[in-house]
């Protein structure tokens, strides 16, 4: 068995996707295909079923029903799935990240997956009037359970979030806190704790004309986002990622009615550049 991690430990590590020591946290992947575009600067501007991912304060603004998908090939060496919901002020989401194609020193075929669970509420703060501006608070439960070779384990973390805006001459300006993964990882074997608590900080400004510009600021990553979006039909997006060297992201989202329809692409500094799919409905 410790030749079996230490196998997927190479592969995991080779392609990118273990963060720090320990398993790859699922979440962390680049679930929300419109966050890529920008980056991944998204916790001042999440809503719907992204806030989920980034913070899960904008469940609180989030209007209507909407539902989302998504899928992603990851630098060539893995794919994540994501399936989500979000209602006025509740989300859920779940997530499958798996690794094919790898086999023990004898041959025999070596399993590796993520499961990925979430469900989250948001609720408007503005009526209670603590802040002086508009304010919105919300919370996640996240459960995570992993399976190398014959072995598996699970792990649960929370994540809280906050979102304020103000109206300036330029635009409205959005800004956000979230406390996010306070918990523990899936321990499978010897293998474990791949989580870390972060605190990350973000900001947008939002122009009337269309114009969008967002940054984040976390322990692992900085992200800087730019976007346009033409009447709502469809919105151009590009972003820039410091997190082990310099990242580009380009992103495109077209809105056909009630169907929503987004693509991102994230380079990186000497792997190949990974694609993301996405496709959600709003009623």
């Amino acid at each position: 068995m410790r030749r079996a991690f230490a196998l997927l430990g190479v592969v995991l590590v080779g392609g990118g996707i273990a963060l720090g020591q320990g398993l790859p946290n699922p979440f962390d992947v680049g679930l929300g295909v419109r966050a890529m575009g920008f980056g991944g600067a998204s916790i001042a501007i999440a809503e719907g079923t992204e806030a989920l991912l980034t913070n899960p304060a904008g469940l609180g603004w989030s209007k209507g029903i909407r539902a989302d998908s998504s899928l992603s090939s990851v630098l060539g060496l893995y794919s994540v799935t994501w399936l989500a919901g979000s209602v006025p002020n509740y989300g859920a989401g779940l997530g499958y990240l798996g690794v094919g194609g790898i086999t023990d020193p004898e041959g025999d075929p070596l399993p590796f997956s993520h499961f990925a669970a979430v469900v989250g509420a948001g609720f408007d703060l503005s009526g209670m009037r603590i802040f002086p501006f508009p304010a919105a608070g919300g919370a996640a439960v996240k459960y995570h359970r992993a399976q190398i070779a014959d072995e598996t384990g699970s792990g649960f973390a929370l994540d809280v979030g906050f979102l304020g805006r103000m109206s300036t001459p330029f635009g409205r300006l959005q800004f956000g806190l979230a406390l996010r993964e306070f918990g523990f990882g899936a321990t499978v074997g010897e293998t474990g704790d791949g989580w870390s608590t972060d605190l990350a900080a973000g900001v947008a400004l939002v122009n009337p004309m269309g114009f969008l510009l967002t940054a984040d600021l976390t322990a692992e990553y900085t992200a800087l986002g730019v976007g346009w979006s033409a009447m709502g039909l469809f919105e151009v997006r590009a972003g820039l990622r410091l997190q082990a060297g310099v990242q580009w992201a380009l992103g495109l989202g077209v809105n056909w009615g009630m169907f929503v329809i987004d693509y991102a692409l994230l380079t990186h500094p000497t792997l190949s550049a990974s694609h993301r799919f996405g496709f959600g409905a709003k009623f």
